[in-house]
């Protein structure tokens, strides 16, 4: 079908008309009818090392942290937050992308990220110890991506930093040298607020994706709170918050062998904030199928808690059927046909990329991402609602 063109006549307003030439306004290119404008778009997703780490943030099993938006990740020391951030390196690293690393506590080496299967020759390293040092290397690895892009080339970076509760302000190191260690913490707030309001819409438009980790304080109140130091400016410009806590992670013999990590969205412009838990074995690291046992079903995906047993069929014939027990400490496997330990279970062989698509579209799209929303006017017609009590009869 032949595309139609808007025509106006005279005296009618036409809003194609003005956006033409608003899109003319030097500076203000970037704007355009919203059906067509990819300004903000998530056109990639990075994985996070771990399947429902990806649900939580992203909606879906295959997806992870946006490509074109900053993620922050809080918690306590000892929580995984540069852990994370190292798996995410390396995901993203398989993708294609080249890391910038801004260190700001000594967190890694390059044994350290060897170990974790990153490429050290994909990987600038850059110590960082103010906000507005931070500030300016950021701004120049805008400016460079997005020349690289205008010249006709296709840079993918990502960019880390670890983390913005060790920064500290240009008048704190300038007190140090002269003996005055009074902390402005206020100061370091403000600063952050502006940094962000400076880099946030060019990280957006230069397609480059920051990651955050930052410390938490026991805010006051009646009921304590975990509160992210610094101030909530960097809050307010992320477009997902996952705040950390732990737990120990103990063998049958009672070693701690790890740690249980939970995973709690303080803020999420893509998906339901769900909780969810992985392990990080001390051993083994991060197992990226850990926490789908608590989403499985024989009907989503052919995985449950059970056994088969040999029953006799109608014809007297024996057959093997599953016989599914919220209690059982065996799972059963459809596709293999068999029962498996739980020691078995989080493999590529229980868990295969059939499973995993059968899993995704079946329970955890539904469970962790946005519905559609609707036009509830009908709603509203079929209620009965009284205008002097101010009361909805449902």
């Amino acid at each position: 079908m032949a595309k139609t063109t808007e025509k106006s006549s005279p005296g009618t307003f036409s809003f194609a008309a003005l956006d033409k030439e608003l899109s003319k306004i030097a500076g203000f290119e970037t704007g355009s009818i919203l059906s067509s404008n990819t300004f903000s778009e998530v056109d990639e997703w990075i994985p996070t090392g771990n399947y429902l780490l990806n649900a939580q943030i992203s909606g879906t099993l295959f997806g992870g942290v946006p490509n074109s938006r900053s993620f922050g990740v809080m918690g306590d020391p000892g929580t995984g937050k540069s852990f994370f951030c190292l798996n995410v390196v390396r995901e993203a690293q398989k993708i294609g992308y080249d890391v910038i690393y801004c260190d700001t506590e000594g967190a890694i080496d390059k044994s350290g990220a060897l170990k974790f299967g990153i490429d050290a020759d994909k990987l600038r390293y850059q110590p960082i110890q103010t906000v507005s040092q931070f500030q300016t290397f950021a701004s120049n690895v805008i400016d460079a991506v997005k020349k690289a892009k205008a010249a006709g080339q296709k840079p993918k970076v990502l960019l880390v930093l670890d983390s913005l509760g060790m920064l500290s302000t240009d008048k704190e190191l300038a007190d140090a040298m002269k003996g005055h260690n009074a902390a402005d913490m206020g100061a370091k707030a403000k600063e952050l607020r502006k940094l962000f309001r400076v880099i946030t819409l060019d990280l957006t438009a230069a397609k480059i994706p920051l990651i955050c980790t930052n410390h938490v304080y026991a805010g006051g109140g009646y009921m304590p709170t975990k509160e992210s130091s610094g101030g909530d400016g960097p809050i307010f410009a992320m477009s997902v918050v996952s705040f950390l806590s732990k737990a120990q992670l103990k063998d049958g013999a009672g070693t701690k062998t790890g740690i249980v990590v939970t995973s709690t969205l303080k803020k999420s412009r893509f998906t339901i904030p769900e909780q969810v838990k992985f392990h990080i074995s001390f051993a083994h690291g991060m197992n990226p199928f850990v926490g789908l046992q608590d989403y499985v079903s024989w009907e989503a995906c052919g995985i449950e808690r059970g056994k088969y047993e040999e029953v006799k069929n109608a014809e007297g014939k024996k057959e093997s059927v599953f016989k599914p027990s919220a209690s059982s400490t065996r799972w059963g496997v459809k596709h293999l046909g068999k029962t498996v330990a739980s020691t078995e279970l989080f493999t590529e062989k229980v868990f295969t990329k059939e499973v995993l698509e059968q899993l995704d579209s079946n329970v955890i799209r539904d469970k962790f991402k946005f519905p559609d929303l609707v036009d509830h006017s009908d709603i509203l017609d079929s209620m009965d609602i009284d205008d002097d009590s101010n009361e909805t009869d449902l």
